[in-house]
């Protein structure tokens, strides 16, 4: 399952199928995590995405999943940094775009980071 501009994604984590969900409940997780207001999250994202802030993003995200659907949490951010070890960094990428192609409430929730973009309007010469 992967509906970006719902939030979603899914892809196999510990053995099986799980699903992300980049959501108000993400961003709750995210920032108690790190331990910061929201809106300091352009700093992070700015300066370059660190280690500690990826496996912090794909736990919120795999927790705010599971925390919406009631379902079993079988793993801490220590077992999910261990999962992502085995996690090619084309994925990762994928993962940290779907979540800055999500929205909710109708707004982007990039908050202020910077897309590449690679698609042009303009017609060629």
């Amino acid at each position: 399952m992967a509906n970006r501009k719902r939030g979603y994604y899914s892809t196999k984590l510990g053995g099986k199928v799980r699903t992300m969900h980049f959501s108000m409940n993400f961003w709750t997780n995210f920032t108690d995590l790190l331990e910061i207001p929201i809106e300091r999250i352009g700093d992070i994202f700015q300066k370059g995405i660190n280690l500690s802030t990826i496996r912090a993003l794909i736990y919120s995200a795999l927790l705010a999943n599971d925390q919406e659907n009631n379902n079993e949490i079988d793993y801490n951010v220590y077992t999910v940094g261990s999962w992502l070890d085995n996690m090619p960094a084309e994925k990762i990428e994928d993962i940290v775009s779907a979540m800055m192609e999500s929205k909710i409430l109708g707004n982007d929730l990039n908050v202020g980071i910077k897309r590449t973009v690679t698609k042009t309007t303009k017609k060629g010469k």
